[in-house]
C-alpha cells in the first residue's frame, strides 16, 4: 500500500515520543518492560496447553493484538518458540505497533512493519553513533540479521537524503537518550559551521 511520506514522519515523531515519554536508554530494548511500561499485557504461546498453542497459531503463527476490552487490558499474544529471539521481539513491537496506530482490522500491518523496525533500530540514533552495519546492528539492537540489513540500508539512505543533520524531533530523542552524544553532535555542527564562515 502506497501512503505519504509524512504519514511515515508522524511514525517517527510517535517512536521517538515514547523513547522520552518512557525514560528508554538501553539497547537492545526490553519488549517485555516497554509492555509493562505501557500496560499491554504479554502472553506467550507456551502459557497455554498444546490444543490451546494451535487455535493460537491458526491465527498467527508470530502474534496478535486485542484491543482492550471491560476485563482485560489491552493484550498481545506471541509465539514464543518462533524462530528466532530477534524475529520474536520483532513480532512484538510490530503488534505494539498495530496497538499505537489504533489498528483493530490489520488495514495498517505496514504502518505497523515500519513501527517495528524503526522502534528497535532507530536510524538518527543508529547513524550519530556510527552503528551502520548489519552485524553492528545486530549486536547492538538485538534484532535478526534481515533486520539489521534494513536498518542499515535505511541508513544509508537517510544519508544520502539529510546527511549526518537531525531534525529538531530527532534532536530531543537524542538529548534524552545519550546525552553525550547528543553534545558531541552540537559540537561538531558547530564546528562545521565556523569553519564554513
Amino acid at each position: 500500500m502506497y501512503r505519504n511520506g509524512i504519514e511515515y514522519d508522524k511514525l517517527d515523531k510517535l517512536i521517538y515520543s515514547i523513547y522520552v515519554d518512557y525514560n528508554i536508554k538501553a539497547f537492545p530494548i526490553d519488549e517485555k518492560d516497554l509492555c509493562r511500561k505501557m500496560k499491554i499485557a504479554l502472553v506467550p504461546y507456551s502459557a497455554f496447553s498444546d490444543e490451546a498453542k494451535k487455535l493460537l497459531q491458526k491465527k498467527s503463527n508470530h502474534a496478535f493484538f486485542v484491543k482492550e476490552s471491560k476485563e482485560n487490558p489491552p493484550t498481545i499474544y506471541y509465539n514464543d518458540t518462533f524462530e528466532s529471539e530477534g524475529s520474536i521481539r520483532l513480532s512484538v513491537f510490530h503488534e505494539i505497533g498495530h496497538y499505537i496506530c489504533e489498528d483493530e482490522d490489520d488495514s495498517k500491518d505496514d504502518l505497523a512493519d515500519y513501527f517495528a523496525r524503526h522502534f528497535m533500530c532507530p536510524t538518527a540514533y543508529l547513524m550519530l553513533k556510527g552503528i551502520e552495519s548489519p552485524n553492528e546492528i545486530v549486536a547492538f539492537c538485538g534484532v535478526s540479521f534481515q533486520a539489521a540489513c534494513n536498518a542499515s540500508a535505511n541508513i544509508a539512505n537517510r544519508k544520502k537524503k539529510l546527511g549526518n543533520k537531525l531534525l529538531s524531533y530527532e534532536k530531543e530523542f537524542i538529548k534524552n537518550i545519550d546525552p553525550i552524544a547528543f553534545w558531541f553532535y552540537e559540537l561538531t555542527d558547530r564546528g562545521e559551521k565556523v569553519m564554513n564562515v
